[in-house]
């Protein structure tokens, strides 16, 4: 670049060491004042544009080109500093050049300055192995023998740039590093993610979140700062906010936080963001016990619910006998019909004769649900369901609007949903998936506690012993939770708090058989820590796409082991399961039902997503119990059944709110068994028809 001299232009006049001195000085006196508490860098541009530029702009001395002061050590000074720069926090540049100097050198410095400031992109921070640049005065004799004394551009610098060796290179590499990573933390970062994140951690609802919270804050104020730099401006921004906050703010994104930072700028879900990082900081037993949503999702969800005027459905109670139309209606009890709607229409079957004693049980029959439903509800005129153990899961409750005419908010046209026991709406593989765990393997081992009884908040392991000799670690656990003889087994969920309400699952895998040792596989359960509860576990086996299930009623002592079952692995490829344990119980209850025993059916009906002309999703078949009364306090809905407004848009807030809006214990509620017609499932029922004959069903579904 040439500079354009004109303005610098001055008389002719004689420079001397002693004014040299004085410039130097002043410089230096300059550099300590206003530079060296500063962070110090380097301009990008041609040193030796600016060393002839130097040369150049100083005036003549009497008529003749000055070349007193071309000397190879001002020279080599110019090549080490000359483009040094200090830029303070509010990206000013000062120069070597801007201060104050003598006379004789004013129009040089002002060249210079400008020089700098017109090129203004930082090249890298600045820093030495030496405390000074340049040699301050040299002597040299003439021909004559006199001693002249020479001196030449010198600074002293601050201890804070001063490093040894090669660690020079390395501290220049890493304030580069920090700066590279810091532009694309802020490009790459959205403040909406930045925003939510800061929210979870006021709100206490983010693992670890708070060991960041003062970085996060710091880091969102650059990120609104960033936004009003000029382009111009930027590079030399980027150099010197990223050398204040240090590296762990600078290179954020490559932190744990940026992972979940970087997953909600990309539009992830905040759910699948929120695992992934509780992945990377607690991959083995953190556990969210709720749901997560911001402020900013709360206020959205709120809005959108007026709009659709859903205020008053979001007041849930358990259904009643009163709630139910005739035509939602399968079966009912004569003894609890008159409660129903529309009662003048009701069951023209039903005709005024009594009932006698039932007699002795006919042989069993085997049934299809649809027969069941289609040919033998018809003429029932009593129908007892019996309470198998197999069933303890499945005790169900219709939930009814506070409000009997508030509108439905979800999918289909009435404002009716049901809630399972323990709000288990899906099955033990479905929990196991939703925690992480891989259930598309070829051999499986799941086991669930804390749903059978009351909150149950031990710490129960999964255990599986692997073929081999007692020479090889072939426990397969908690503390070996990947094999080590290369089979592929992996306890990959892992839960060591159950919390209230949530049914704790662990899941050891085997994803390939390939890989597997022929031989016997024992799987078992450990009490590792015993802390309350009634009831003990379920635990299934799958393989060659059967699921084999099991059942533990009793509560594990401490360090208890339960041997469920061994699986035999043969040489041709086929597993054999062999089970172990028994499922017997005794005097077990639930919902004031005593298990393993016939109880009356007041009502049948399908799930409300069936009633009328709905057809939405999978249809259940709800077998009311008399004296039946859930003693849960179940959640109001589940996102499956809100309209896709609601559930795609508002699913953290209204997962929330289902949960906030607990049904209150009521003893006038609908609630029994209920089975999915999509799920193999065997029910017994005693029927006495309207000719008073009884006859036992084995219902399959």
């Amino acid at each position: 670049m040439t500079q354009d001299l004109s303005n610098f232009a001055s008389a002719p006049m004689e420079y001397t060491n002693a004014n040299f001195q004085k410039m130097r000085d002043k410089m230096q006196e300059h550099f300590n004042m206003n530079m060296s508490h500063e962070k110090l860098f380097k301009i990008d541009c041609d040193v030796e544009e600016m060393w002839q530029l130097y040369l150049n702009t100083l005036p003549p001395v009497q008529g003749k080109t000055n070349l007193w002061h071309d000397c190879t050590s001002c020279h080599r000074w110019f090549r080490k500093v000359a483009n040094l720069v200090a830029l303070t926090s509010d990206n000013e540049i000062i120069t070597l050049w801007s201060g104050e100097t003598i006379i004789e050198y004013q129009n040089v410095f002002k060249a210079l300055d400008n020089f700098l400031k017109e090129h203004k992109q930082i090249k890298e921070a600045f820093y030495t192995s030496r405390d000074e640049v340049g040699i301050k005065t040299t002597y040299t004799d003439d021909e004559n023998g006199d001693v002249w004394r020479n001196d030449h551009f010198y600074l002293e610098l601050p201890s804070s740039v001063v490093r040894d060796g090669i660690k020079v290179g390395q501290t220049k590499d890493k304030v580069a590093t920090n700066r590279q990573v810091f532009e694309s933390s802020l490009s790459q970062i959205t403040l909406d993610a930045l925003n939510e994140v800061i929210e979870l951690i006021e709100d206490n609802n983010l693992y670890r979140g708070q060991q960041w919270y003062n970085q996060l804050k710091k880091f969102r104020e650059l990120k609104t700062q960033v936004d009003n730099v000029s382009e111009d401006d930027l590079n030399n921004w980027y150099w010197i906010k990223s050398m204040e906050v240090g590296s762990v703010i600078s290179k954020i994104k490559n932190h744990s936080i940026g992972v979940l930072l970087l997953d909600l700028s990309k539009g992830a879900d905040l759910e699948v963001a929120l695992k992934r990082y509780e992945q990377v900081v607690a991959p083995s037993n953190y556990q969210r016990p709720k749901e997560i949503f911001t402020k900013k999702m709360l206020e959205e969800a709120k809005q959108k619910i007026e709009e659709l005027g859903y205020s008053e459905s979001l007041k849930r109670r358990y259904a009643t006998m009163e709630d139910l139309s005739i035509n939602d209606v399968i079966f009912a009890d004569r003894s609890i019909a008159s409660n129903l709607q529309d009662i003048d229409d009701f069951f023209g079957m039903l005709e005024q004769e009594a009932i006698v004693s039932p007699k002795s049980f006919n042989h069993i029959q085997a049934i299809s649900l649809n027969d069941f439903i289609d040919n033998v509800i018809p003429d029932a005129i009593s129908i007892d369901l019996y309470t198998e153990m197999s069933l303890i899961n499945n005790f169900v409750s219709l939930i009814a609007p506070v409000n009997k005419d508030a509108p439905s908010m979800f999918k289909w046209d009435n404002p009716f949903c049901w809630a399972y026991k323990n709000n288990i709406a899906d099955s033990m593989k479905e929990q196991v998936k939703s925690m992480g765990g891989d259930v598309d393997v070829d051999l499986r081992f799941s086991i669930r506690w804390n749903n059978l009884g009351e909150w149950d908040k031990s710490d129960l392991d999964a255990h599986c012993t692997e073929p081999g000799t007692d020479m090889e670690v072939r426990e397969i656990f908690y503390n070996n939770k990947q094999s080590r003889l290369g089979t592929g087994g992996w306890l990959d969920v892992d839960v060591i708090d159950p919390k209230k309400d949530v049914p704790a699952v662990e899941n050891i895998r085997f994803k390939d058989k390939s890989k597997m040792r022929y031989g016997e596989y024992l799987f078992r359960v450990h009490q590792f820590f015993a802390r309350g509860g009634n009831a003990g576990f379920e635990a299934e086996i799958e393989f060659d796409g059967t699921i084999y299930h099991f059942t533990h009623y009793k509560p594990l002592r401490q360090n208890e082991y339960v041997d469920v079952a061994k699986v035999i692995y043969h040489r041709d490829g086929h597993f054999e399961l062999i089970p172990i344990l028994d499922g017997s119980s005794n005097n077990v209850e639930s919902w004031n039902i005593k298990m393993n025993d016939f109880v009356p059916v007041n009502l049948i009906c399908y799930s409300p997503n069936y009633w009328g002309n709905n057809a939405v999703g999978n249809q259940h078949v709800f077998f009311m119990l008399k004296d039946c009364i859930s003693d849960d306090t179940p959640n109001a809905w589940f996102n499956e059944y809100l309209d896709n407004e609601l559930k795609e848009n508002h699913k953290k807030v209204m997962e929330a709110l289902g949960r906030a809006a607990k049904i209150k214990l009521a003893d006038n509620q609908l609630s029994g068994i209920g089975l999915s017609t999509t799920r193999d499932n065997e029910v017994t029922f005693k029927v006495v028809s309207k000719d008073n004959k009884e006859q036992i069903y084995k219902v399959i579904v």
